[in-house]
């Protein structure tokens, strides 16, 4: 807890139960030297997958008293977050496969940077960002949001594994690029460099007969994908998904499937979840 030196007031720290108590042998350990924060369990049901951080999320959310929220994991989890957190800041501790919107930091800068936010020592305006999503419709209903990237995939059954095979994929759009990370976003990451901060995304029709690029889909897995047609997807701007059926990816997990005759569509929206720029409230503060 490395707001515990910094904060100069009580703290109430709401967790998430797992079904291995993880964070009550935490609590035992060093619970009683941490006079400033009092710890208290969510009240919702545990099964053990994602849907618990989609309750814990949808509870928290309801107290207009939170200040932030603290979020361990990759892509996948951050966009169950984000969907249903309003306007809480995110503090984004990247610890899953994939991590293009998660900070890779060490939790201890993560724990002061939020100590100082907590307690008033930086300009919030300064420090937070709005950050993009795609959403996902089919004909006019919202079926889903990324945060990075949206992907149509060759397949017809629905996994909750990341996905592996490069040569599945039918089309890519994402909200941003990183040639620093791994994943799916990575082969529109050849083509274009897009920052979180830019107003605009971009994507990519992969092609056989294109031009071969080397892309990183996972961490110690390297693939050849032919880059086909790409271009840029403005703030506000919708693209069709004009193939025959497949299965959408939403951040590298397969989610939604697509039938022939459907209308799908993607749309870039600048007015996604909040999300605080640790780097930004550690330089603030001397």
């Amino acid at each position: 807890m490395g707001f515990e030196q910094i904060t100069t007031v009580p703290i109430k720290l709401v967790y998430m139960p797992d079904p291995y108590e993880l964070v009550e042998t935490v609590i035992d350990e060093i619970g009683k030297s941490l006079k400033n924060i009092q710890f208290e369990k969510a009240p919702i049901p545990i099964f053990g997958d994602e849907a618990d951080t989609t309750h814990f999320t949808q509870y928290i959310a309801k107290d207009p008293k939170v200040s932030a929220l603290v979020v361990l994991g990759g892509d996948g989890t951050n966009r169950l977050v984000a969907r249903y957190s309003r306007k809480i800041p995110l503090f984004s501790i990247s610890a899953g496969t994939n991590n293009v919107f998660a900070d890779n930091i060490e939790p201890t800068i993560c724990g002061m940077a939020l100590g100082y936010f907590i307690n008033g020592w930086v300009k919030k305006d300064q420090v937070l960002e709005r950050k993009k999503v795609l959403r996902i419709f089919q004909e006019n209903a919202e079926k889903g949001i990324a945060l990075v990237d949206v992907v149509l995939l060759d397949k017809k059954e629905i996994g909750a594994r990341a996905v592996w095979d490069s040569s599945l994929v039918k089309f890519v759009v994402v909200t941003q690029t990183d040639s620093m990370k791994t994943g799916l976003s990575a082969i529109v990451d050849r083509v274009i460099k897009i920052s979180s901060q830019d107003h605009y995304g971009g994507y990519v029709f992969p092609s056989r007969s294109g031009r071969m690029v080397s892309v990183a889909i996972a961490p110690g897995l390297v693939q050849k994908i032919g880059i086909g047609e790409w271009g840029y997807l403005q703030e506000n701007q919708s693209l069709p998904i004009n193939h025959t059926e497949g299965i959408i990816a939403l951040d590298g997990e397969r989610e939604l499937p697509v039938r022939s005759g459907e209308n799908w569509t993607v749309l870039l929206d600048k007015n996604g979840p909040v999300k605080a720029n640790i780097k930004q409230i550690m330089e603030q503060v001397r």
